[in-house]
């Protein structure tokens, strides 16, 4: 039996006009609210900030072009393996399952971070990444911010120019 097939990687990733919305960027009012945020955005957003994350890797390795090499074919088998393939995998009429496929990934990604010697330019990418999360993830509200924001109504009350109070 094999897992179900994943959705394809445009079904999973957000529009990048709706993740770089400048006018979706204002300040947080507390910790709670950026806390609310970030969670919201990162499950909103997970796979972009993936994919900022790799793209900084792949910036740091242009120094090194035999990494770079190595790393953009491990990266292309991912993709193709984990996220754009809708069959499941079979090599002679024996169904691969999808588990499998990520765990051999895995150690050959690792193999291959070993053997090149690239630990910190992956560190150092996954802390840029990091922070770049932090700071988009804290400063985008979310659509829904009103309705499920621990502040609920207060927040027009905030917004509007007129304070509408009957909603407190």
């Amino acid at each position: 039996m094999s897992s179900p097939a994943p959705p394809p990687i445009s079904a999973v990733l957000r529009p990048w006009p709706l993740f770089l919305d400048l006018s979706a960027l204002s300040l947080p009012i507390s910790l709670s609210e950026s806390t609310y945020r970030l969670t919201q955005n990162l499950r909103f957003f997970l796979p972009n900030y993936a994919v900022i994350t790799l793209l900084i890797f792949v910036v740091t390795l242009v120094t090194r072009p035999l990494p770079l090499i190595l790393f953009l074919c491990i990266s292309a088998a991912w993709v193709y393996m984990v996220l754009w393939r809708d069959e499941p995998l079979s090599v002679f009429d024996f169904e691969i399952d999808q588990k499998i496929i990520v765990g051999f990934l895995a150690v050959l990604t690792l193999v291959a971070l070993f053997w090149t010697k690239t630990w910190s330019k992956l560190f150092v990418s996954v802390i840029v990444g990091a922070a770049i999360v932090l700071f988009h993830g804290v400063l985008r509200a979310p659509e829904d911010s009103l309705e499920d924001s621990p502040y609920g109504s207060l927040l027009n009350v905030v917004d509007s120019p007129r304070g509408e109070y009957a909603s407190v």
